[in-house]
């Protein structure tokens, strides 16, 4: 056992000496290489842009000459080849007695990915060269190609000292392993064997093997706070992995984006949320400074402000690139819970609030649009009703007159109200817990729709036409819903259009859908116009509008009627020639 012992601390001390020979000899080599080849890229550079400088002004250099004086200044071979490969000057060598240089490896990289590196043994020196290329332009053209080089005959004599010392060391590893090894290792094989096997579990992460005690001395304590050590190691793994399982998968949840950075604004959490809100792309980006990451400038500043502030921070701003947002941003540093703990970074939260803001102040357009409609009727039924106090009640035919207008202001003021509750309902999802049936396109909008339209249209001696492409497949949806859908915008047709005018209503089906049209010949609506018509109280003639009767809702009850069964609706039209307006239904709707 001792002796095989012997010959494997004997075998371990030569491996041990000739693995870090191999690897110094390898680090001073990579060194050398490393630093050869920084140099004459350096070099490199410095050339081409003096070239490319006296080229840009138009004179030609003497390639031959400029090889020279370059080459005695750095101490290494320049090469200048032209784009064909022709050799136009070199620091070692004529040109004129030089061989073709297009098939170099180092120069077909140059020319076609814009730098070339070979180490290869020259053909004109004879000799280990590094090479180093870069491509020469003129005016956005690639007119040749730069190459340094330089010898890597040092590096035989950097190895030969390292062997040299190598077997200085394997020699002494071995005659100290020999006198000290056989007189210590004999008491403490056995002990020293146990701790290896448990030192080697524990590093492949078995916190829960355990090594017996035998003794009380200082084996016996070493091995006891081994035991220590694993349990504690165990424990603090599992808190760890479990903690920072938590904070992903909170991190991930979380819609606002979270930014954490330290003192040195060096990132250490960036959450989905907030790479999406910063347009960030890096796929590694912990210990990189957050400003090298960010890709808009205009957060960028809003982020310096915040971290240079050093405080809370709570405030609102507009994201105007890649679109327009409204943001929020929160902003606290970070301390330890210890007592007295110093700042070790910033956290930001970062929260989109457009949909928000867009949605107060569609609440706040609603309430001052409701007000404004509201009050019209109201304030012509208050004066009128005034106007009977004063004395006109007397008169009968005022007095009817009046109460004529009354009634029409009540009507008005009565079909408000339905539209505004049915549009509220519509957009709170009741729509979805109305009763669903199969409707009989054709059948309802001839028996149920057109019927009770056509003595209106009659009145303006406007005809109502309907056409139907095949058969029309049955539309899944509450009938009344889709009632109130065709009733609105044939309704608004006809309000819309002049006398002896025409009316169409068309459907037929395609693929999974239904498509569902109302057309008419009448005043038609100018295109600023045609992308508001379907928001709230929004009138093109309101004037007009109030003239026929309208509320101002009809076309948004529509619309909110067709999204609450994934369908889209589309305007078109021309002012003096008609407005179209085209329905498509899905068949089968997504849940």
């Amino acid at each position: 056992m001792l002796k095989r012992l012997m010959g494997a601390f004997t075998a371990l001390i030569l491996i041990g000496v000739l693995i870090t020979g191999l690897l110094s000899m390898e680090i001073g080599k990579t060194y050398y290489f490393n630093s050869v080849e920084e140099k004459l890229i350096s070099n490199a550079r410095l050339i081409q842009r003096e070239l490319e400088s006296k080229l840009e002004e138009g004179s030609t250099p003497d390639y031959e000459k400029f090889s020279e004086e370059y080459g005695r200044i750095t101490g290494e071979r320049i090469t200048i080849v032209s784009v064909d490969g022709t050799v136009l000057g070199d620091s070692e060598k004529r040109a004129g007695e030089m061989e073709n240089h297009a098939d170099r490896p180092e120069i077909e990289q140059a020319l076609e990915k814009g730098f070339g590196r070979s180490t290869r043994r020259s053909s004109t020196l004879g000799k280990e060269m590094l090479y180093i290329a870069y491509p020469l332009r003129a005016n956005d053209d690639t007119v040749g190609a730069i190459r340094v080089a330089l010898t890597l005959n040092d590096i035989n004599s950097i190895q030969t000292k390292i062997w040299h010392y190598i077997f200085l060391a394997i020699f002494a590893g071995i005659s100290v392993a020999v006198v000290l090894g056989y007189r210590y290792l004999s008491q403490i094989t056995k002990s020293v064997r146990e701790m290896t096997e448990m030192a080697t579990t524990i590093a492949g992460g078995k916190f829960d093997k355990r090594v017996q005690v035998k003794s009380d001395d200082e084996i016996g304590r070493l091995v006891s706070a081994f035991n220590n050590m694993a349990e504690k190691l165990n424990n603090t793994i599992n808190e760890l992995v479990n903690d920072k399982s938590k904070m992903e998968a909170i991190l991930t949840s979380s819609v606002n984006g979270v930014i954490a950075v330290d003192n040195d604004v060096k990132t250490l959490i960036i959450n989905p949320a907030a790479e999406k809100l910063l347009d960030i792309r890096e796929k590694d980006f912990s210990g990189k400074y957050l400003y090298d990451i960010v890709r808009n400038s205009e957060m960028e500043r809003v982020l310096r402000s915040v971290i240079e502030s050093i405080k809370d921070r709570s405030f609102e701003f507009e994201l105007t690139w890649p679109e327009e947002r409204m943001i929020r941003v929160f902003s606290a540093p970070i301390r330890p819970k210890v007592k007295h703990g110093r700042t070790i970074g910033t956290l930001i939260i970062i929260q989109d609030v457009t949909d928000i803001r867009k949605l107060e102040k569609i609440r706040s357009d609603f309430v001052a649009n409701v007000t404004h409609e509201l009050r019209t009727p109201l304030t012509s039924i208050r004066g009128f009703i005034e106007t009977l106090k004063e004395g006109a009640i007397e008169d009968v035919k005022k007095r009817n007159r009046f109460l004529d207008i009354i009634d029409i202001e009540a009507e008005r003021l009565e079909r408000l109200i339905e539209d505004i509750l049915l549009l509220s309902e519509i957009e709170s999802g009741k729509p979805y817990s109305l009763p669903v049936t199969d409707i009989d396109v054709k059948r309802v909008i001839e028996d149920e729709i057109v019927s009770i339209l056509r003595k209106k249209a009659e009145e303006k001696d406007i005809r109502i036409k309907t056409i139907y492409h095949g058969d029309v497949p049955p539309l899944k949806m509450n009938v009344d819903r889709f009632k109130q859908m065709m009733i609105n915008l044939i309704d608004n047709a006809i309000k819309y259009s002049r006398e002896n005018d025409e009316v169409t209503v068309s459907a037929y089906g395609i693929e999974d859908a239904v498509v569902l049209k109302v057309r008419d010949t009448g005043i038609g609506i100018p295109k600023e116009h045609q992308e508001r018509l379907f928001e709230r109280f929004y009138r093109v003639d309101k004037g007009r509008s109030r003239k026929v009767g309208g509320t101002g809702l009809g076309l948004a009850i529509v619309k909110h009627i067709v999204l609450s069964v994934d369908g889209s609706i589309k305007v078109s039209s021309e002012p003096g020639v008609g407005t179209e307006f085209r329905i498509e239904i899905p068949l089968k709707r997504g849940e």
